[in-house]
């Protein structure tokens, strides 16, 4: 059970009792973390920066908002901390929560002019929209669905390095689904194109809320039928076969849904 509740609708909006501090894409964070129950900013005279501010639903049963602050102040006792370092610092909930602040502020900056006519857009009155009163095109906040699956063979499973992360994890397939797929056929096509591979018995395992920088993963496990392993060099570095007994060290950490896939298998008998 979380300690959160969402809000999509915007009104009325609250006091908050919460607050997250987001500029530059990054989070304020003090020793206590990035939750903030007296707004830092106001105590150090920020104020005169206009603030964007948002309210984003209840954390234990009080309003929480988050705002974004197009001018960055330093403060004491305060740093500035980029989302993927939070990453399994904070408990799962509360990353969840300063992901939504970070996926709701960067669609308020990226949709402050229409993408159809280039006019100015304006807040919708009850929905979180941004609205051109032009040419009537709404934007809602918009969350890309991907597939994420682990390749299995018996009592091995595939693990990739990808080619563009800075980090040299072993990791699961990925890609986003594509305009007609339902995620089963996602699936199949981004192993063939990534490894060569066909799959089949592909069975779902979960979701999970990704904002790097606004992804939705549906995670997966499916069965290697044949193809020849090819990793494409464009995408994937590199693909090799793993016991369940002989998984490297260098996996996603548990609190992500390819680091849950590779545990999940590794825990079946």
């Amino acid at each position: 059970m979380t300690d959160f509740t969402p809000a999509a609708r915007v009104l009325p909006q609250p006091l908050f009792h919460w607050h997250i501090v987001v500029s530059h894409g990054e989070i304020l964070c003090t020793s206590e973390g990035p939750l903030h129950q007296a707004l830092p900013l106001w105590q150090a005279g920020a104020c005169d920066a206009q603030l964007a501010s948002h309210y984003l639903g209840e954390w234990a049963g009080k309003p929480c908002g988050v705002h974004h602050l197009p001018i960055r102040v330093d403060l004491p006792g305060c740093e500035w901390r980029g989302l993927r370092s939070l990453l399994g610092v904070v408990d799962e909930p509360l990353f969840y929560l300063i992901g939504r602040a970070m996926q709701v502020v960067n669609w308020d900056l990226d949709h402050q002019y229409c993408g159809r006519c280039g006019l100015h857009t304006e807040y919708h009155p009850q929905d979180r929209a941004r609205v051109c009163n032009s040419c009537n095109l709404a934007v809602y906040p918009r969350i890309s669905p991907c597939v994420i699956m682990l390749v299995t063979r018996g009592d091995e499973c595939l693990l990739a390095r990808h080619t563009h992360h800075r980090h040299s994890l072993y990791t699961a397939l990925a890609g986003f689904i594509e305009p007609g797929e339902n995620a089963e056929q996602a699936v199949a096509r981004e192993v063939h194109e990534e490894v060569g591979l066909e799959v089949g018995n592909i069975r779902y395992v979960g979701t999970q809320s990704w904002p790097f920088p606004g992804q939705l993963m549906i995670g997966y496990l499916a069965e290697a039928y044949g193809g020849i392993l090819t990793p494409d060099r464009e995408e994937i570095m590199e693909a090799r076969w793993f016991h369940r007994g002989q998984v490297p060290e260098a996996i996603p950490p548990a609190e992500t849904l390819s680091g849950q896939l590779i545990r999940t298998f590794i825990g079946m008998e």
